[in-house]
């Protein structure tokens, strides 16, 4: 009897340690694919606001570069230009404006995610070319003073390299499609006019020939931007005196090339990606993807009758070509504060009104579409044209 009843037992033990049965295995497997299928659906929704937040946080990282790399170059607008009583500019070097104030469906249509290059301004930041030494005017036989001037309504001139700079290095500087500045000296300060050269400089003997397309007289050019490409003096200045003169002398003048850094929005490259970009010495680098708004504002000085600078303009204007306050009809040399504002978006295939690519569906308030986007501004002074106020 004991041993049938420990038998009965060992059998029984054998049979309940083989492992699970079918149901068991098949309610186990149920049930670990429910907790897997809710574990990746809670994981792809947060995989799509994880990307969400890296593209948002890499529109802001480029935003605040952009703009910084515009602060450094724009606070040092006017720098470098002689100037025969102080440092500061008397005339219109700097900055330059372009406004672009048309809008509509020229600049974007309704219901699209496309940008076109009239929705973006364009600043220009005027400064010397470092890399080129200035000229001095020459009039045979070289005899110093203005009893027998050179006006640049002509559309020649002879420059005279001074020690130590060298003819060739003059040759070398002042090319074909150059645009460069002629300063005038007086008593009170200096006049100036600007040209673009339509030859390569050419050296003889001791001297430096020039030709550019000629000015008006007054040192005005209408014929901007055939030659004047940074809109320096096409409009008359109603300053007493005037900054802008035709005429120059020998021994005391001078001619500079100028180098410009120009910022403007390429939408012909890739019209899916408006593009910031810094144009320096012919040369066009992106600074900044996927700009849908480039805007630059300018805050100029309050002059009274005779030209005297009496405050500055607390508002900022964005039709610089405008002559209704605070505008100030292209008058460059009025600016002494600029506003310079951005505004970009994410891709604009990242997200789908159809719920293929985002977790849920999104659009924005400020053109519909199915983006994020941000905007940033700063306004900067820049040194050189800011101090005597």
């Amino acid at each position: 009897m004991n041993a049938l009843r420990t038998q009965t037992a060992t059998h029984g033990f054998r049979r309940r340690s083989e492992g699970f049965t079918l149901i068991e295995l098949m309610v186990a497997m149920t049930v670990f694919l429910v907790i897997g299928a809710a574990a990746v659906s809670l994981f792809k929704q947060h995989a799509s606001l994880f990307s969400d937040q890296q593209y948002q946080i890499g529109l802001n990282v480029s935003l605040r570069n952009a703009l910084s790399q515009m602060e450094v170059d724009t606070v040092n607008a006017g720098t470098g230009w002689y100037n025969a009583a102080n440092n500061i500019a008397s005339w219109p070097i700097g900055i330059t404006v372009n406004n672009n104030v048309a809008g509509g469906a020229a600049c974007h249509p309704a219901g699209s995610s496309t940008y076109n290059a009239s929705c973006f301004d364009t600043l220009n930041i005027v400064v010397p070319d470092p890399n080129t030494p200035p000229g001095q005017v020459y009039v045979a036989p070289g005899t110093g003073g203005c009893a027998t001037p050179v006006s640049t309504t002509s559309g020649a001139m002879t420059l005279l390299p001074v020690a130590p700079t060298t003819a060739a290095q003059l040759v070398a500087g002042f090319t074909a499609n150059s645009q460069v500045v002629f300063i005038h000296v007086t008593t009170s300060g200096t006049q100036m006019t600007t040209a673009i050269l339509n030859a390569n400089a050419v050296a003889a003997g001791a001297t430096v020939s020039i030709a550019y397309g000629p000015t008006l007289v007054g040192g005005a050019n209408n014929a901007a931007p055939v030659n004047d490409r940074l809109n320096l003096t096409t409009n008359v200045f109603p300053i007493v005196p005037s900054p802008l003169t035709n005429s120059f002398c020998s021994g005391t003048d001078w001619v500079v090339k100028v180098a410009s850094i120009q910022y403007s929005v390429d939408t012909a490259t890739d019209p899916t990606n408006p593009t910031l970009t810094r144009l320096e010495n012919g040369v066009a680098s992106p600074i900044a993807s996927q700009i849908i708004g480039f805007k630059v504002g300018a805050s100029t000085v309050v002059l009274n009758g005779t030209g005297a600078a009496t405050s500055s303009s607390a508002q900022y204007c964005y039709n610089g070509a405008s002559n209704v306050a605070p505008c100030y009809g292209n008058k460059f040399d009025e600016i002494r504060s600029v506003r310079i504002s951005l505004i970009g978006r994410t891709p604009p295939r990242l997200y789908s009104n159809s719920n293929v690519n985002s977790a849920t569906l999104f659009t924005n308030a400020f053109d519909g579409q199915p983006y994020k986007i941000q905007s940033l501004s700063i306004i900067v002074n820049p040194r050189n044209l800011s101090m005597n106020d």
